[in-house]
């Protein structure tokens, strides 16, 4: 599905990648504007005549260096919140993915410094409920899928 920012909404894609253990989670940190830390998964808006899939796997890409695969269970999420200082809605469409390989930063981005957090300690080190809320559902379908690869 294509969909295109307009002078209202700004469409914007992401995910949660773990790392090829399955314990670790991919986040971007930056300055927060009243001080302190920012600790969020990376997540990107959509360009024109780019689908929700590629553009969340392209903006992971370009903020951490981390090539990733969506999982096969497809969309995970969708966070909408109100962006005051651009008077527009911000919809964000969340998947889940696994780490391929690791290649360069773009430049424009290294401000914001990957990390990998182990699962059990992302909760705390998020910053957003919605990240921690989006976590439990990337959780979960990591759980399926160990569940379908038992014999």
């Amino acid at each position: 599905m294509m969909l295109y920012s307009s002078d209202e909404v700004v469409f914007s894609a992401g995910a949660v990648v773990f790392d090829a253990a399955g314990t670790q989670v991919l986040t971007i940190a930056f300055p927060g504007c009243k001080g302190g830390q920012v600790v969020v998964f990376p997540k990107g808006r959509v360009e024109e005549g780019e689908n929700l899939e590629d553009a969340a796997c392209r903006e992971v890409e370009e903020e951490t260096g981390v090539v990733c695969k969506l999982w096969s269970c497809g969309l995970i999420g969708l966070e909408t919140r109100y962006l005051e200082e651009v008077q527009k809605t911000k919809v964000v469409h969340w998947y889940a993915a696994s780490m391929v390989e690791t290649k360069e930063q773009h430049s424009e981005d290294k401000w914001m410094v990957p990390t990998w957090i182990d699962i059990f300690d992302a909760p705390k080190t998020l910053t957003r409920d919605d990240d921690r809320r989006l976590l439990d559902l990337c959780l979960i379908q990591r759980q399926k899928k160990l569940d379908e690869q038992k014999p």
